[in-house]
């Protein structure tokens, strides 16, 4: 799933997801705070449907769609397996410091308990990379581990 962004000018930012698919989704949030939703089917420029939305409600409909207001069965299920680790996506940046350098050479689980477990690197992913994988900016990478290590993982190693 990719999501891009993009500056309205006078108007406040947009964002487009692409879901599964193709659908695309279309979020315009106004410097008033009104938040205009489209989606629109694969390969069409004229939304299948819209929605405007204050943004009291669209807070809302964020926090019920993160789970706020009802969770899933699959998701109490593994919560109850992993316990108190997290598992997450984190994007290198051009500027990190684990830019052109290895997992091995970075020593992630050693310095912040957490695991390397999979990088999306454009339309490739890499399962269970070795520690001879390099990363390169713009890696999306998988990590898992103690939930109380994973802010020392952001802030120690992605910088």
């Amino acid at each position: 799933m990719s999501i891009s962004e993009s500056e309205l000018p006078g108007i406040g930012r947009r964002f487009e997801i692409v879901a599964t698919k193709g659908v695309r989704v279309v979020l315009v949030i106004h410097h008033s705070g009104r938040r205009d939703l489209y989606i629109l089917q694969r390969g069409e420029d004229e939304p299948a449907c819209a929605a405007k939305l204050t943004d009291d409600q669209a807070r809302r409909v964020g926090a019920i769609l993160g789970g706020a207001y009802f969770k899933p069965a699959v998701v109490e299920e593994i919560e109850n397996i992993i316990g108190d680790f997290v598992l997450d996506w984190v994007t290198i940046t051009e500027d990190s410091p684990m830019v052109n350098r290895s997992i091995g050479d970075l020593q992630i689980r050693r310095r912040t308990g957490m695991s390397v477990i999979a990088i999306v690197r454009g339309k490739r992913s890499i399962n269970v990379p070795d520690a001879s994988e390099v990363l390169n900016a713009e890696d999306r990478l998988l990590v898992f581990g103690p939930r109380r290590n994973f802010g020392t993982f952001v802030d120690d190693v992605l910088g």
